[in-house]
């Protein structure tokens, strides 16, 4: 039997399901990428706000320094970041936010030619 066609009106909204595995993968692909990162830079993390995102482009790592020092040494780090980021996607982005009012975010772009 063949189920009647909805008009675009009557289309259910998005399953709330859906949704919540889609956080569960980004908290798995977070803990993966965490895993993948030297005692070092896990350390750095630790210290600083930060999460991994899934989105058309590739994953998003997004992390917030609190102040200069540690956002230093996370700019010194973006070659370990980026090497944990491409074992889980060939299309990665690294996101740094500085301390409040001492810059703008950086937005790194990683493909195959990165390293």
């Amino acid at each position: 039997m063949n189920k009647p066609v909805l008009p675009p009106d009557d289309l259910p909204s998005v399953n709330p399901i859906y949704h919540e595995l889609f956080g569960e993968l980004e908290e798995v692909t977070g803990k993966i990428f965490y895993n993948n990162c030297d005692f070092f830079t896990q350390d750095l993390l630790k210290q600083c706000g930060w999460d991994v995102t899934i989105r058309s482009k590739g994953l998003t790592l997004v992390v917030i320094c609190p102040n200069s020092y540690l956002n230093w040494e996370i700019l010194k780090s973006i070659p370990l970041l980026a090497d944990s980021l491409q074992v889980l996607s060939n299309r990665a982005k690294i996101k740094i936010y500085p301390p409040p009012g001492t810059g703008t975010p950086m937005d790194i772009m990683l493909d195959n030619s990165f390293l």
